[in-house]
């Protein structure tokens, strides 16, 4: 694995695309502080949902009317998150790609998309006032505490 990704971040150092990244000073910091605040934006999300589910905050919502709001802008919030994540790795890639921690946050990141994608459709296909099962619940807990660790990682 190391030495397929040492290949593609000598690949990616003869970009010209890269070499640009990399000579202006602004393109790392910008994308860092976009990246940062895309962050932010599903982690408020996925902080509202499991709040609600522990029943602690939002209780005047159902978690699949908090849901429906955070939907459009957690999506958003991903391509972005995924395109300033590009524009890093691109302009640092053996800080990136050579990374074993940033290798498993990709995986983690993947598969706590999957598990909202599943919260996600359940809650879209419930009654807006209907309460959340448990079991939706639990999962809206479990996205909360993996996008701390991504975040962390």
């Amino acid at each position: 694995m190391d030495e397929t990704m040492q290949a593609l971040a000598d690949w990616l150092h003869t970009q010209p695309i890269q070499q640009s990244f990399a000579s202006t000073s602004w393109v790392v910091p910008t994308a860092q502080t976009v990246h940062i605040l895309m962050v932010a934006l599903v982690m408020t999300g996925a902080l509202v949902l499991a709040l609600r589910g522990l029943e602690l905050a939002g209780r005047e919502w159902s978690m699949a009317r908090w849901e429906h709001r955070f939907h459009r802008s957690t999506i958003v919030a991903l391509w972005v998150l995924l395109a300033s994540g590009v524009v890093m790795t691109i302009a640092e890639p053996e800080r990136e790609l050579m990374n074993a921690i940033f290798r498993a946050k990709m995986v983690t990141v993947v598969v706590t998309i999957v598990i909202a994608h599943f919260i996600g459709r359940a809650l879209r296909r419930s009654a807006p006032e209907r309460p959340a099962g448990a079991g939706v619940r639990l999962l809206a807990i479990i996205v909360l505490l993996l996008w701390v660790g991504i975040a962390a990682a």
